[in-house]
């Protein structure tokens, strides 16, 4: 069995790199890296047999970043594609855990779309789970989801014939959950959870109490791509009904609380702004 890890990086920090690089390299045949940073890190791959590494000089988005890896692992027929992000570290037995849920959903005929493991904030210790969609239990350790996040997230390569590539317009944000609908409305596809299998991740800039919770602040510059493809996505009917107002509710209560109580607030209501008249007026 054949695997392809695909790894975007952007300006990342070499320490946590290197432990993410340890991890990993050793449970796939092949690591593919699309570097989005400033600057040329080859280097830091020079210890390791299994890398590709592409750096493309500029920044041309996560999607990009990953259908690059994704052709490239296609043409090498590669059984399975695995992503993961700079951010992420995975655990030792983490495609070995994956395949063997694989294996057990494939008996029972399942037509799989991509499995992942239960991410949690490593700052906080708490798992990130849905507010709005639990997702429905399959056995004590597998939950059906609606969509995953990208990072560790293992797909069956054909599948990306069938349901066709990222969709390179969005650029970051919403592209893993996009192209989860799609597969799902088009054909069919299921998603899952692996309760057992946990990954150490961290989303946005860290985390900052909003009333009763915690929240992810994200930058300005992810910021503009969150209102800009929420208002792209919003108008696609293989989008969920669920979403669609939940995140409503969220990006109403983002454009007021960003502005006034994270700074830099000007530069938030600058890209808020900028996010919702590219999203409506349906800007790349």
């Amino acid at each position: 069995m054949k695997i392809g890890c695909i790894l975007v990086l952007y300006n990342q920090e070499s320490e946590l790199l290197t432990t993410i690089l340890d991890r990993i390299s050793n449970q796939v045949s092949e690591v593919y890296i699309s570097d989005n940073s400033s600057k040329n890190q080859s280097n830091l791959f020079s210890n390791y047999k299994n890398i590709t590494y592409h750096f493309i000089g500029s920044n041309i988005g996560i999607a990009s970043a990953q259908n690059l890896g994704i052709n490239f692992f296609l043409e090498k027929r590669m059984d399975y594609i695995l992503f993961l992000d700079q951010d992420s570290i995975p655990t030792s037995n983490l495609v070995s855990s994956l395949i063997a849920s694989i294996n057990l959903l494939l008996k029972k005929g399942v037509k799989i779309g991509a499995v992942g493991p239960r991410p949690f904030n490593r700052e906080e210790g708490v798992e990130y789970r849905g507010r709005i969609m639990k997702g429905k239990k399959i056995t004590k350790d597998i939950t059906e989801v609606n969509e995953l996040i990208s990072s560790s997230s293992l797909i069956p390569s054909q599948n990306f014939s069938s349901v066709g590539m990222l969709d390179d317009s969005l650029f970051i944000d919403g592209v893993d959950h996009e192209w989860c609908w799609r597969a799902s409305f088009n054909l069919h596809l299921r998603f899952f959870i692996i309760e057992s299998v946990l990954l150490s991740h961290m989303l946005g800039e860290g985390d900052r109490q909003f009333l009763i919770r915690k929240v992810a602040i994200p930058t300005p510059f992810r910021t503009y791509f969150q209102f800009r493809n929420y208002l792209k996505l919003v108008k696609r009917n293989y989008v969920p009904i669920y979403w669609k107002f939940s995140n409503g509710f969220k990006y109403i209560v983002k454009y007021f609380y960003f502005p006034l109580m994270i700074k830099p607030r000007r530069e938030y209501f600058k890209m808020i702004n900028k996010g919702i008249i590219d999203g409506l007026k349906n800007r790349k």
